[in-house]
């Protein structure tokens, strides 16, 4: 369903649109994935798959930490879901966005979307493009340099917050005049807990003037929800 190796350019699309996005890419899963119980990583050569989980580790080690400082912020024990993540499902996805020389007949390089996992770390990209939305509706120019990893909230922190911490909509928009003959490349992280983990809100973040807002489902539900939704599975 997209999680492991290569997904073809046109097969993506964002939640709500039937144009796909102007993109390919492949993924990678922990790299102890059988050991989770998951489905094996495909491999390419000894030393891309080194590099590979030289950063998957780090990301997820990274992950993890800012995790629990959340949990400190949101008043949850320091340690509220590092028993989520020991078997957490991530996922490290490199991105090729090819060069447009001719702008495409419909779609963007990636239609205004949230991710659907926890938290989504972004090392820097080879292009701008990223856009990301405010609570005003304005579209803001992020483009993040090498030396810096952009944060956004996920699908299934704001589940669990009740819509405390909001899932960050961003996109990818296709370039203009001479960026249209360069191609883009990013590499994501998505930090993903266990399909097990609960995202029923919290008790506490439900109030008179906070409905529960979202169903209960697991994060394994959401996920195969998601990845229906959004051409995959």
């Amino acid at each position: 369903h997209g999680q492991r190796g290569y997904t073809a350019f046109g097969v993506e699309h964002a939640k709500g649109e039937t144009a796909p996005d102007q993109k390919e890419f492949f993924q990678w899963g922990p790299m102890n994935s059988v050991e989770r119980g998951l489905k094996p990583n495909v491999t390419i050569d000894p030393e891309m798959d080194a590099a590979v989980a030289m950063t998957f580790e780090k990301l997820e080690s990274l992950g993890k930490l800012l995790m629990e400082a959340i949990a400190m912020d949101l008043e949850l024990p320091r340690d509220y879901f590092d028993k989520f993540l020991t078997k957490g499902e991530s996922i490290l996805r490199a991105i090729h966005y090819p060069p447009q020389p001719e702008a495409p007949e419909e779609g963007i390089r990636a239609g205004a979307h949230e991710d659907i996992n926890l938290i989504t770390l972004l090392m820097g990209a080879s292009a701008a493009g990223l856009e990301l939305l405010d609570a005003q509706g304005t579209w803001h120019a992020v483009h993040v340099e090498d030396d810096t990893i952009l944060l956004n909230v996920g699908d299934m922190i704001q589940r669990l917050t009740n819509g405390e911490l909001i899932s960050t909509t961003h996109r990818v928009v296709n370039p203009k005049g001479e960026a249209r003959l360069t191609p883009r490349f990013s590499i994501p992280f998505f930090l993903h807990p266990e399909g097990a983990m609960p995202l029923n809100a919290l008790p506490k973040f439900i109030t008179t003037d906070r409905p529960k807002q979202f169903k209960d489902m697991t994060a394994g539900e959401y996920l195969t929800e998601r990845l229906e939704e959004i051409g995959l599975m």
